[in-house]
């Protein structure tokens, strides 16, 4: 049996030949159209109509330029004339930014690959389209994982410098400072010792700004990472940023201690926020046997009339809950101390 026969008795061989032309061309993964000499679309697959949002057949007979964005239908035309002087098969993109246009007007970028067919003496254009939206949105992902990347490793540098170099220079000065004290006169020891203070106070400020530069670096489950995240959602209604203390073992925090010890700070900054007209927070967390949070600021302190708030019940009710206790008191000569502590564990 021949190979007409086996096809079947009422498909000639160019019959059959259109109906693979125009299988592969149905089938393509990208968009297809054939353009007329004018300009008007002669074909376009089923990819084409999805991509641009027309229903079956509409494109077939309306205008090319109704697929390019309004604002550059002018360029386009300019590029339709060159490549119409000049007609030759063009690989996708060829170094242009090129956008196409749905329906509804909204446009996308695309790469578009040009070929000349000639019909009946006519050159037709036949070009292929691609959706690159998708790659564009990931190549846009990957380069901004990159510049983050690039920023970590910029933050682990300086915070290195700043432990290795600045930290240690100050801890030397310091200590010639206290052996220069302890042998000048009682008034100059004085001012020494203030010096002294001021110099562990910036070391306490060098050792925030390193944990700072460094926290984004930890695990997103971290507890020091979102102890950090709860003060820095709270810094624009502070109008400042708070200063950090951990000590001892911080990540050995359960998650149900470390939810209730969020919950906590929140409120409690949330509350010198509103209330306290601080100009600055010191916040200390420390793990030993107990889970200690301590938040002081620098503001107008207790009111006379100082009741059970909802704020400040929900933060004794949550130490309460696990065996520990809140306190607020007032600070010398002006500020406000909560202090919030529970057992480290459930058996304590």
């Amino acid at each position: 049996m021949s190979r007409e026969e086996q096809l079947s008795p009422a498909i000639s061989p160019a019959a059959f030949d259109d109906a693979v032309a125009w299988a592969i061309v149905a089938l393509a993964p990208n968009a297809i159209l054939l353009v007329r000499p004018d300009g008007t679309i002669a074909l376009a697959n089923r990819q084409a109509e999805e991509m641009f949002g027309y229903d079956p057949d509409e494109l077939i007979g309306a205008d090319v330029d109704i697929l390019v964005p309004a604002r550059i239908r002018h360029r386009h035309r300019d590029h339709r004339h060159a490549y119409d002087h000049d007609p030759r098969t063009r690989p996708m993109g060829s170094g242009l930014d090129l956008y196409a246009s749905r329906r509804d007007g909204t446009s996308f970028p695309v790469e578009i690959a040009l070929s000349p067919l000639e019909i009946e003496g006519r050159v037709h254009v036949v070009a292929i389209v691609r959706d690159i939206a998708e790659r564009i949105e990931a190549q846009r992902l990957l380069q901004a994982a990159e510049q983050e990347l690039q920023l970590l490793e910029d933050r682990e540098r300086i915070a290195r410098d700043l432990h290795d170099t600045v930290i240690q220079r100050l801890f030397a000065a310091g200590m010639t400072l206290q052996a220069t004290a302890a042998q000048a006169p009682p008034e100059l020891g004085e001012r020494v010792g203030r010096v002294i203070d001021e110099l562990d106070a910036t070391i306490r400020g060098i050792r925030q700004a390193i944990f700072r530069l460094t926290a984004h670096t930890l695990d997103r489950r971290s507890i020091r990472r979102r102890i950090v995240g709860v003060v820095e959602q709270e810094e624009p209604a502070l109008g400042f940023a708070p200063e950090v203390r951990f000590e001892g073992a911080i990540e050995t925090v359960d998650d149900d201690r470390a939810e209730e010890l969020l919950a906590v700070l929140r409120e409690a900054l949330s509350n010198v926020a509103r209330h306290a007209r601080a100009g600055a927070v010191v916040i200390e967390v420390t793990i030993g046997e107990d889970i200690v949070l301590v938040v002081t600021d620098d503001g107008v302190g207790l009111p006379a009339d100082l009741g059970p708030g909802r704020g400040l019940g929900n933060m004794a009710l949550r130490a309460e809950a696990l065996g520990g206790t809140c306190s607020i008191e007032a600070v010398s000569p002006r500020g406000t101390t909560v202090r919030w502590s529970v057992p480290a564990s459930a058996g304590d």
